[in-house]
């Protein structure tokens, strides 16, 4: 199995999702899916569990299929508008590294859940949850918003995520 990936109207990427479903029918040759990841956000005066889209604008499709291009080509005559990622006129997959980093994020469900932390001076360190050794990608903390801003390297580019965080505790550097 691999992965591939569709670039869709942002902010229809479910919509996508179950017009193809639909169209394709036989849920065996691929899965479908737009990784989420989980944050709290206050509202209404309560901490509430979020989930936003970890890339907005792209569908990952999961399949065995030999010939990618056929699912291309039906893709191509869904209803919402979706293109799978080309480079060089040819339908490529995630590279293994990109593939084994978002199933290490999502843990096979799709939705990155939320990392605990400590900040012990200027260094952030992720005690539990999906960025545990991942610290050295994590460029900006948002304590109160709670999201990480991680860069990564998908689809050929280094590209900015956000991904849930607490920091349950700061300290400052001890010198000695």
């Amino acid at each position: 199995m691999r992965t591939y990936v569709m670039q869709v109207l942002t902010g229809r990427e479910q919509a996508t999702i179950d017009a193809l479903e639909r169209m394709l029918g036989d849920a065996r040759r691929y899965e479908l899916f737009a990784p989420r990841f989980r944050f709290q956000k206050k509202i209404r005066g309560s901490w509430q569990d979020v989930d936003e889209l970890l890339t907005p604008g792209y569908v990952y499709v999961r399949t065995s299929m030999l010939d990618v291009d056929e699912l291309s080509r039906e893709i191509r005559q869904a209803p919402p508008h979706a293109a799978m990622l080309m480079q060089d006129g040819k339908i490529i997959p995630l590279s293994s590294d990109e593939e084994r980093w978002l199933e290490r994020l999502t843990g096979g469900r799709h939705v990155v859940e939320p990392s605990i932390g400590v900040v012990e001076g200027d260094r952030v360190v992720i005690t539990d949850g999906p960025l545990v050794g991942l610290e050295s990608q994590i460029k900006k903390i948002d304590r109160h918003k709670r999201l990480a801003y991680v860069d990564v390297h998908l689809l050929g580019r280094t590209k900015t995520i956000k991904v849930g965080v607490e920091i349950v505790q700061r300290t400052a550097r001890v010198t000695g």
